[in-house]
């Protein structure tokens, strides 16, 4: 007889998800991308709200995202449901992700795909500067 465990490990895919925005770019300088968004919170649960949000990453890039008040505005609205935005730049593209999300609560974020579109801006304008 087979000796069959009672309390089996779960095995398997997660049912957890990140949403990426990729930005296709070809670039020598892709590498300089690199940067994460952390907010800076006050109050706890149900009082906890964001007033401000911290770049973090590359010098140069980072104090462009941080110098866009637009951008930072717009971040203040959605960081307590996205968590942290990274930016995380590859060989051929350049990936925009917040953090993980359960199926369940899966969804299309018109804000987060206008603040995707924001940094992608801003990392187009710092390319088109240096060819």
């Amino acid at each position: 007889m087979p000796n069959i465990d009672p309390i089996p490990l779960p095995y398997g895919p997660l049912q957890y998800y990140h949403v990426h925005y990729i930005l296709q770019i070809k670039s020598s300088d892709n590498d300089k991308f690199l940067a994460r968004c952390k907010p800076i919170t006050k109050g706890y649960f149900d009082s906890k709200r964001i007033i401000d949000v911290r770049w973090t990453g590359d010098d140069d890039f980072a104090r462009v995202l941080q110098a866009d008040g637009t951008l930072t505005g717009m971040l203040k609205e959605v960081m307590l449901k996205v968590g942290e935005i990274t930016i995380d730049p590859q060989d051929d593209h350049i990936r925009i992700y917040g953090r993980w999300a359960h199926e369940e609560n899966l969804a299309f974020d018109p804000a987060m795909f206008e603040i995707a579109d924001r940094i992608a801006l801003h990392i187009k304008n710092i390319v088109q500067k240096k060819d």
